[in-house]
């Protein structure tokens, strides 16, 4: 079997962190039970990372990372369904390969997990990617803007919800149903599935 590179094992890290951020909170969270999680002494994975609050700032940055290059590979399609399309069925594929990226996004943004700051730049850059502008320090948001809002916050959470519940059913028998509800969600009319026209 391969060694893991540097990357690897630092991404390996992250994703157990977020997982485990996601559930019980950063104040919850010790280093000693993400060292337990990804089968690391707490020594080795202080030699890593010197301390939980960096841990914390690469699992932030790396959860940014994953949803940053989302945005850019629908950078250039117009708002609308099509793109809406596209970014929900990258977050799906995210979902199966990152589970404990979600979820952190999810509670990150529902339960208060990051605030200020930090919060801005992950609300930011998912925004981005549906086309959705966020608006300036300062600016009220118009009442279109809200909705928009409101439709993408539910779409995504109800998308990393569901994911998580299902993480036992294999990506691709749910990918449709997945996307069909959260472009639902979103307000958009969504095709029947094969399986929903059957009788």
């Amino acid at each position: 079997m391969p060694r893991l590179t540097k990357e690897q094992i630092d991404e390996e890290i992250l994703d157990a962190a977020a997982a485990l951020f996601a559930r019980h909170g950063l104040e919850q969270t010790s280093v000693q039970r993400i060292a337990d999680a990804v089968g690391y002494s707490k020594t080795g994975l202080l030699h890593r990372f010197p301390t939980k609050e960096a841990i914390a700032e690469a699992t932030i940055a790396h959860t940014v990372d994953h949803f940053e290059a989302v945005a850019a590979a629908v950078d250039g399609t117009p708002a609308g369904a099509a793109r809406d399309r596209r970014v929900l069925a990258a977050l799906v594929a995210l979902a199966a390969s990152r589970p404990g990226l979600v979820s952190f996004m999810l509670t990150s943004i529902s339960q208060g997990v990051l605030t200020g700051e930090r919060l801005d730049v992950l609300g930011e850059v998912l925004f981005r990617a549906f086309g959705a502008a966020v608006p300036a320090p300062g600016t009220a948001p118009t009442p279109a803007e809200v909705t928009r809002a409101v439709r993408i916050t539910s779409a995504v959470g109800g998308l990393a919800v569901t994911s998580l519940a299902f993480c036992d059913v294999p990506t691709t028998d749910l990918t449709d149903d997945l996307v069909a509800a959260a472009l639902g969600a979103l307000g958009h009319p969504a095709a029947a599935l094969p399986h929903e026209t059957e009788n």
